[in-house]
């Protein structure tokens, strides 16, 4: 695939409608930094990459934040491997939302635990003993004006006790040669972040066995078909048929976000790690 792409990752949608803002209205932010240091400033935007596939899916999802002191300053930037998470508030002081750099691991083709070559800076989704962050994928051909269409949801897990986090599903190395193996590589990754605990082992190869079932899977298509429908619908009652990739994006992670969370609750309910 040599067919030059730009593609846009929706870290956050609120934080990326930020950057489409009235001129001179910026949101206070708080950087945390890779020194323990704290910055104040106002978040202008951020950069990422863009370039073909597949050495994009290499790079750091961000390379440099955008933010002033001061409504009337300069524009100016801090590279992202300065920064450790970015806390966005509104106009009372009050959290909004915000993005944690996450340091990735995988599960690769031989069941083996392996560093990622990048970074990624990913919204909360799930706190627990096991959290969950995640965003979509949009692809976007032109510039970020032009239409954009939903790729997938992408998760990461990570156990409260851990450095790193783990992407369940590594949609950066999924092809039709190895698509089948996403499944075993999904419980592979959540016995990681299980921590061996034997009771949620036990329910994670109860789960296996269950993902394998053609009724199960022909129940969890339907299921994603619906979501798909319910969401042109939406859109379609609301006026708005031009928003219905950001519609079916948000539906999509929130049915995948209860799907993972299902399992995570399981552990907890299981496990004292």
């Amino acid at each position: 695939m040599t067919k030059k792409l730009l593609i846009a990752i929706s870290v956050i949608t609120s934080i990326t409608t930020f950057s489409q803002k009235k001129e001179n209205t910026y949101p206070k932010a708080e950087f945390i930094l890779e020194n323990g240091s704290k910055m104040s400033a106002l978040f202008v935007a951020y950069t990422y990459p863009n370039g073909s596939y597949p050495s994009f899916f290499d790079k750091d999802d961000i390379y440099s934040f955008e933010y002033k002191t001061a409504p009337e300053a300069k524009t100016e930037k801090i590279g992202a491997k300065e920064v450790k998470a970015m806390k966005i508030y509104d106009e009372n002081g009050d959290f909004v939302n915000g993005i944690e750099r996450l340091d990735l691991k995988a599960i690769n083709s031989n069941g083996e635990l392996v560093d990622k070559r990048k970074r990624s800076f990913q919204p909360l989704l799930y706190d627990g003993k096991i959290q969950i962050f995640g965003s979509n994928m949009f692809m976007c051909q032109g510039n970020l004006k032009a239409a954009c269409t939903y790729v997938y949801s992408m998760f990461y897990i990570r156990n409260s006790n851990d450095d790193f986090a783990i992407m369940p599903v590594d949609y950066d190395r999924i092809n039709l040669f190895n698509f089948g193996s996403a499944e075993e590589k999904m419980i592979g990754a959540f016995r990681i972040v299980g921590k061996n605990c034997e009771n949620f082992n036990q329910y994670l190869s109860f789960l296996e066995k269950k993902l394998e079932d053609k009724e199960f899977r022909k129940k969890f298509k339907e299921e994603y078909k619906k979501v798909r429908t319910d969401s042109f619908e939406e859109a379609k009652s609301s006026g708005k048929k031009g928003n219905f990739q950001n519609i079916l994006g948000e539906n999509m992670l929130r049915y995948y976000l209860n799907f993972y969370s299902g399992i995570v609750k399981e552990y907890e309910k299981n496990c004292s790690n």
